[in-house]
Order: C-alpha cells, then sequence, then structure tokens
C-alpha cells in the first residue's frame, strides 16, 4: 500500500498543490479539497486509509506555508462544534487541526465502489473510526462510499457519447447530458460544504444528497437504456427515434416504453453509472478521478456448481469424486429450491458476463473474462488527464493476449512510471497461488516521454529483497521499445537485485527479430498445436503398457527433453494406429487449409492433399507447452524422430520454407541457454504460441561461420540413432551417440556461438548464468562457454 501511495498519490498531491499555489486565496480555499481518490473494488477501505493520512499531511504541509481563511475557518468551526458538544470533558480533550482535516478529506476527497454491501459498511466504519473526532457526531459517507458493480454501467460521459453518436444525438444531446450532470454536480457539492458539525448539518446533508440524486434520475434512466442497449439490438435502434423526447421531457424516460424493455434487458443486474453516482467528479473541468488505488479482484467470472453445492454442504469439497456426486445428487433432490436458486445465479452472472464482454473492455476475447483486465480498463477510463493509477494487478496484464490491446492503448498515450514484481514465493505477499507473480503498477494518463522511461524492480520474493531492490537502481525501457521489441509489447520479468544489467542485456537480445517474422529470414516458422487433442481426440488412441504391433507412440510434453529425443515408453502417453490416423490427420490438414488464418493456408493444394508431406513422417522440432520460469530450463525444445505423434501439450514447428539446416540453427538456438535466458523474462507457466512468437533469434545469414557451426553442433546432438540417420544426412552431419563428455561440450560450445551471435559482451553472458536459476551450480560450465566464446571470436 505504501509503495503505491508513493508513487501514484504523491506526484498527484504535488501537482494539486502546485496548482493551488497559482490560484488566489478565495480561489485557492475552494479548490483545497478538490482532490479526488477512489478505490474501485475498495473491500474494507484499507487503501482509502492510508490515502486520508497521506493527503492529510501533504494539505497540512501546505497550510503552514499558506494559511487559507476558508479552510482556516472550517477547521475552526469544527473545533469549536466539538467542543460545545463535550462541555466539561473539553478540557482534557485536545482536538488538532490534523484530526480535523483527516474528517474533512475522508468526506470530501475520498470514493469507494465494492459489490458487497458488508465490504462497503466495513470500509465506512475504518473511515469513521480513523477520523474519529471527539465531540462531533459521525461523518456522512453514504455519498462518496457506495454499493455496485463498477463493470456493468455506463463508466463516463465519453461512453455515453460513443453509444449515442453525433449523428444520432449531436451537440444538443451532449449539452442535455452536461447540463443534468452540473446540476447534479452543484446538488452534491452543498453534500460536501456541510461539515457534518451537528445533528442538524447531517440531516442537512442527507437532503442534499437525496436532492441530488433525485435531479440526476432522469440521466440514470437514459443510461440504463445505453447500458442495456449493448445487449439488445431492438433497444440500440430506438434509441435514435427517442432522443428528441429525452431532451424535451427527460422526467419520462423512466416511464418510457424503451426504458421498461432496457429494464427487462437487465433484469437481475443493477447497473452502476459513475457520472450519476458521482456527478462532482464528473462536472469538474478534469472530469474523473486524480487517483485510482486499490487490489481489484482477479477472478474468472464464471459460476461452478461444485463451489454452489458446497457452500449448502459442508465437508463436500473433502469428499472423493465420486462420493461429491453422489451427495451432490442427493441434495438437489431433497432441496429443489437450490437448485432454482442456482439456476437464478448463473442467469445472472450470464448476464454480468454478456454486459463485460460487449462493454468498453477492448480485447477481452471469448469464454469466461478475467476480472482484472475490465478494471484495468476501468481505471483507466475513470481518471482524469494527468491522473494516476496505482494497483495490485497479476503479472500477466504485461504478458497475455487478452491484455494486449490494454498495454498498447497505456504505452501509446500514457506512461507506466513504475512497475514492481512479485513472486509470491511461500505465500509472502497473498495467501493464493505461491507461483504466479504480482505485479504493483503505476500508470499516468500523461503523453508519452522517452525522457521519463518505465521503471522495472523484481521481482522480488520476500519483503526484504522487495525492501532493498526498491531502493536500488531499475531496469528502464520505453513504451517504443516494448511495442518494438514484440507485436504484443510484453514487459519483461528481470531479476531483482540486478535490474539494471539485466534491462541492459534483455535490450541487447530484442535487438535481433523475433522468429516468426516474416521478412526477415530465409525461412518461415510457425508454432502449432500438436496433431491430436488428449481430450477430444482420445477415442482414437490406445492406452496400454505394452506397444501394439505395428503402432506408433503418441508423446506428451514429457516424453521429450533436451537433447533427448526419446525419454521411453514410460514418457509416452498412449499409442495409434498409423493405418487410422493418418487418413485423419490428412484430412483435418485438407479442412484447416480452408482458412485464411491457417498455417496450411499458404501450402499449395497439391502439398495439403500429399500423405507423404504429413509432419509426423519425418523428424520435426517440438517443444513443451506446459514450463515455468523457475525451472532448471524453460523452453524444452527437441528434435522428434518420425512415425510420432504428438499430443496437444506438445506442440511442433512447422516450417513453410526451409531446409534441414535451417531445422538445426532454429533448434540450436531454441535449446540455448542465452534463448531460455530471454524466454524466463516472460512465461509465467505456458510457453503458448503469444510468448513463443516474441522470442527474438539472430538473424546473421548462411555465410556466417557461426551459423554454420552452429548447424553442425546443433545439427549432430539432435541425431543421437538411426532414426535421424537421413536428416543428419542432409545437414552434413554424423548420427549416432556421443560419450557425454562430448555431448557437455558441443552444449557449452553452443551457448557461445549464440551469446556471439545475439551481440552479448562476456560480462552480459556472465550475467546470464548467474541470474538464470536460483542456487545452481554454474561455475564450471560458465568456464567452459568462456572458453569457447574466446575461440570463436576470431570467427566474428
Amino acid at each position: 500500500v505504501d509503495h503505491l501511495l508513493d508513487h501514484s498519490l504523491e506526484p498527484a498531491l504535488d501537482e494539486h498543490t502546485t496548482r493551488l499555489g497559482t490560484l488566489d486565496a478565495v480561489e485557492a480555499g475552494k479548490a483545497f479539497f478538490d482532490f479526488r481518490v477512489a478505490d474501485i473494488a475498495m473491500g474494507s477501505g484499507h487503501f482509502l486509509v492510508a490515502a486520508v493520512d497521506r493527503i492529510e499531511r501533504r494539505l497540512q504541509q501546505y497550510l503552514a506555508e499558506r494559511p487559507l481563511p476558508g479552510v482556516t475557518d472550517e477547521l475552526a468551526r469544527l473545533r469549536n462544534s466539538a467542543v460545545i458538544a463535550l462541555g466539561p470533558l473539553a478540557d482534557g480533550t485536545d482536538i488538532e487541526d490534523t484530526t480535523l482535516l483527516r474528517r474533512q478529506i475522508a468526506r470530501r476527497c475520498i470514493y469507494g465502489v465494492d459489490l458487497n454491501p458488508i465490504a462497503v459498511e466495513l470500509a465506512r466504519v475504518s473511515l469513521w473510526i480513523h477520523t474519529f473526532v471527539p465531540g462531533l457526531p459521525l461523518s456522512m459517507l453514504d455519498h462518496h462510499l457506495v454499493e455496485g458493480n463498477s463493470l456493468v454501467g455506463i463508466g463516463t460521459l465519453d461512453e455515453a457519447r460513443e453509444l449515442v453518436s453525433e449523428a444520432a444525438g449531436g451537440p444538443l444531446f451532449n449539452a442535455f447530458v452536461e447540463s443534468i450532470v452540473r446540476s447534479a454536480a452543484q446538488g452534491m457539492a452543498k453534500v460536501g460544504d456541510l461539515a457534518d458539525a451537528d445533528a442538524a448539518e447531517i440531516q442537512a446533508a442527507r437532503g442534499a444528497l437525496a436532492s441530488a440524486r433525485l435531479g440526476i434520475d432522469p440521466l440514470k434512466a437514459m443510461f440504463d437504456i445505453l447500458a442495456a442497449s449493448r445487449l439488445d439490438t431492438g433497444v440500440a435502434g430506438q434509441i435514435i427515434s427517442d432522443i428528441s423526447d429525452w431532451q424535451d421531457n427527460p422526467e419520462g424516460i423512466r416511464s418510457s416504453d424503451l426504458y421498461h424493455s432496457a429494464h427487462e434487458v437487465m433484469a437481475g443486474i443493477e447497473p452502476f453509472h459513475f457520472p450519476v453516482v458521482f456527478p462532482d467528479v464528473f462536472a469538474r473541468a478534469r472530469a474523473g478521478f486524480d487517483v485510482i488505488l486499490g487490489n481489484p479482484p482477479w477472478d474468472k467470472l464464471l459460476i461452478k456448481e461444485h463451489e454452489f453445492w458446497a457452500r449448502h454442504q459442508p465437508g463436500l469439497r473433502g469428499l472423493s469424486q465420486r462420493e461429491r456426486n453422489l451427495q451432490t445428487a442427493l441434495l438437489e433432490q431433497s432441496r429443489p429450491d437450490l437448485r432454482r436458486q442456482l439456476e437464478t445465479e448463473q442467469t445472472r452472472y450470464e448476464l454480468v458476463r454478456t454486459s463485460i464482454m460487449t462493454g468498453p473492455y477492448p480485447g477481452m476475447g471469448a469464454g469466461h473474462p478475467d476480472l482484472y483486465q475490465a478494471f484495468s480498463w476501468r481505471f483507466w477510463h475513470l481518471i482524469a488527464p494527468q491522473g494516476s493509477v496505482g494497483v495490485v494487478l497479476p503479472r500477466s496484464v504485461f504478458t497475455t493476449k487478452g491484455a494486449e490491446v490494454f498495454r498498447k492503448s497505456v504505452f501509446r498515450h500514457g506512461q507506466v512510471p513504475n512497475l514492481v514484481f512479485l513472486t509470491n514465493t511461500a505465500r509472502w505477499v497473498f495467501d493464493m497461488e505461491p507461483r504466479y507473480s504480482i505485479a504493483l503498477v503505476t500508470l499516468d494518463k500523461v503523453s508519452p516521454d522517452s525522457a521519463h522511461p518505465m521503471r522495472v524492480y523484481g521481482p522480488f520474493s520476500s519483503m526484504e529483497q522487495f525492501r532493498v531492490g526498491v531502493g536500488q537502481d531499475a531496469a528502464t525501457f520505453t513504451g517504443d521499445q516494448l511495442l518494438t521489441w514484440s507485436e504484443s509489447a510484453i514487459v519483461p520479468l528481470l531479476t531483482g537485485s540486478k535490474n539494471l544489467e539485466s534491462g541492459e542485456t534483455y535490450s541487447r537480445m530484442k535487438e535481433s527479430p523475433t522468429i516468426t517474422s516474416n521478412d526477415e529470414f530465409e525461412w518461415l516458422v510457425r508454432p502449432l498445436q500438436g496433431d491430436l487433442n488428449a481430450t477430444s481426440d482420445k477415442h482414437r488412441m490406445t492406452f496400454a503398457e505394452d506397444r501394439p504391433k505395428d503402432f506408433w507412440p503418441v508423446y506428451k510434453g514429457e516424453s521429450f527433453d533436451l537433447w533427448q529425443p526419446d525419454r521411453g515408453r514410460d514418457h509416452y502417453y498412449s499409442w495409434v494406429d498409423p493405418m487410422q490416423i493418418q487418413p485423419y490427420l490428412l484430412q483435418k490438414r485438407r479442412e484447416a487449409s480452408k482458412g485464411k488464418g491457417s498455417p496450411f493456408y499458404q501450402f499449395e493444394e497439391r502439398w495439403v492433399t500429399d500423405s507423404s508431406t504429413l509432419p509426423c513422417l519425418k523428424p520435426r522440432i517440438a517443444f513443451r507447452d506446459v514450463t515455468n520460469r523457475t525451472n532448471q530450463r524453460t523452453v524444452i525444445a527437441s528434435l522428434i524422430p518420425p512415425n510420432v505423434i504428438l499430443a496437444n501439450t506438445a506442440p511442433y514447428l512447422l516450417i513453410p520454407q526451409g531446409d534441414e539446416s535451417d531445422l538445426a540453427y532454429i533448434l540450436g538456438i531454441l535449446s540455448s541457454l542465452p534463448l531460455d535466458w530471454q524466454a524466463r523474462r516472460t512465461v509465467e507457466i505456458h510457453l503458448n504460441f503469444f510468448i513463443f512468437n516474441s522470442l527474438s533469434i539472430p538473424n546473421c545469414g548462411r555465410d556466417n561461420p557461426l551459423w554454420k557451426r552452429i548447424v553442425k553442433v546443433a545439427g549432430r546432438l539432435a541425431s543421437p540413432d538411426e532414426r535421424f540417420a537421413d536428416w543428419a544426412k542432409a545437414v552434413g552431419v554424423e548420427h549416432g551417440s556421443l560419450t557425454p563428455e562430448e555431448k557437455e561440450d558441443m552444449i557449452h560450445e553452443l551457448d557461445a556461438a549464440v551469446a556471439h551471435l545475439y551481440g552479448l559482451s562476456e560480462p552480459q553472458l556472465r550475467h546470464i548464468f548467474e541470474t538464470f536459476h536460483v542456487g545452481w551450480d554454474y561455475e564450471d560450465r560458465l568456464a567452459s562457454t568462456l572458453d569457447h566464446y574466446h575461440r570463436l571470436e576470431s570467427k566474428l
């Protein structure tokens, strides 16, 4: 919390106090509390409590240097009310300005939203306790700490304008909406102006709040219709014809047929419209919040039946699957009301899911949406120009395909001044899955500036590492760099205490083109899922301990290892009959080739329909899909022998253009330690295509002696037996087993050659070894690799 306050709240407070300093005393007094901090999905409000203290300290410093009569008079009036209320007890009570200032900040600067009504009440209680002043009644916080689903509804006035296009509504409609918001904001301002000095003022504040909400009700009804228009084309189509009626008779919107239709569409959920609930925030010249803080939900939006039934029968989770199914069936039979409740919840969840998927959250994809992606967009839209976001998010917001559009938007239209990654080792940060990485994110809605690059820290795996690491030099990247390094603008995860060196090394490697770049190489590479899906194609496989006669093995990811193309039948997934599987694979390829997005689309039809060109008949490169950046190795690729079928956990490379030597070169790079170090900066628990396509590999040309040497070394390492004889001959190498000493030396030479092709210096190569894996014994391997590194310098 302190870190996010330091890096998000403090710069915004700097700007606020600077702005106050440019105004005369009267105007500065009016603008003193015009600072808006929100926690969306606030939970119990601990971020907001901490924010109150930060804001109070900064504003108190400002008042010490430049007293504002309007503010000091307000604090004096509150103190006097407290003294009168305390009576004789006032003599022993010291009511300081700092305490009174915190109270007013909580009332006028702090905002929060949460879906859980209990969380909202807890947040109010937390702020009441934290800002309590003896003798004064509890402040009214109902207008700023509210219940609602912050992802469903209209977030900003711009969002409403987009739904009612210029052609449909025009400037008159915009002026109409803004007039209602300004009027409601004036009513809400009256709530803020009242100091809650006594019960009468609190009652007056409640009256002013009710009046403001009544005045903005036509806008709420209108926004309900706009929210429903995303879900129903009929509602959307009728908006244009009804706009003039809205402007002529705003009070009649709620009783209109269109509103009733929209209400039916949204039945089961209540849309939450930020300009309606917080008109004082969106009627300002700087519309939006100055700062958004918090830790939003990371869940996927779905309801799981087994979790529903476990809520109503304790102990259900601990049963075996068979016993759980039996008990669930009995419970469902005896409690039909629970089945109806489940169906109601599922209907509501589906409506919320559809609302989010059709909302202003680009790139969400299909299926069950990740809530953190929607919240990221919501935060970005809700902050004012020059505003800041400081939130806790999963690291995947900077790596996954679904968040790609969000990353690119931020890098192109804003800045990320600070980004801290945490590894949840032993659950030191959160009581959740320890393998996942966490990001402490600061976003600024300001114009991108290469002079102020992103500072990246971590990952830190303990509080001690965090405290030390954030005080050291960070790796720095610009948005332009990240947009250039990969099509998806992935942000790398570096190496904690040596971030500066890691950033420089990673930057050097990313100067090379990505592996699937069409125009950079003489060959083309496309990753494909395995031949068969372990679930949908299970009926095509035979599961037996002994190999059926003439059957082929089906590999899974664990079936091979680095420079070990076959780990033996104990590691196979299953068996298949080649006489049945080849026609199936051929037909599958024919159907896939018809789509323009298919990797087979660019092949000639005679190749597509020729069974002799099936990839399974020749050696090919496969890699493990399931992996981890903290394993001993992350990218585990191998040349798979012919007559082997691959399951979906073992993707393979299709080479539309290139020969066996190109395959050997690609395999050599993929199997090298430098490439693996690069991959560990972006992989979490899967080497999916999105990550694979972003890997950069050197493009040096076939005439380069290092290219030739990598082809020879990788070709030889990849050909351990007779199954690779033809392939090895095409590459120009021998096949057969190697002694452990020969194999090890060739692997070290390969690492050295690849390091040279990346343009890595000796210190950078050392850094790769030093930071590759925690606690690994690398000294002998590094010494051998450096011997080859120095010897190969003569070939440059």
